[in-house]
């Protein structure tokens, strides 16, 4: 039984190199199309929501004229 395995590490070669940045290019571009299209759809759901408070509210309940 052998107890030590030899590993031969090269070091990576420029088509690798290349592969590995274009890969991380795409991963990185297609995070931050998701995280813009999040970004998005919370934004068009808080325009779409009616305001919690203000004028509406002032006008639904009138004060009495009695001093």
């Amino acid at each position: 039984m052998s107890k030590y395995i030899h590993v031969k590490v090269t070091p990576p070669a420029e088509d690798e190199k290349q592969a590995e940045a274009a890969k991380t290019a795409r991963l990185r571009a297609s995070r931050l199309a998701k995280e813009a299209a999040d970004r998005d759809a919370a934004n068009r759901e808080i325009a779409a929501a009616p305001p919690k408070s203000g004028r509406r509210d002032q006008l639904n309940h009138p004060r009495s004229g009695v001093s």
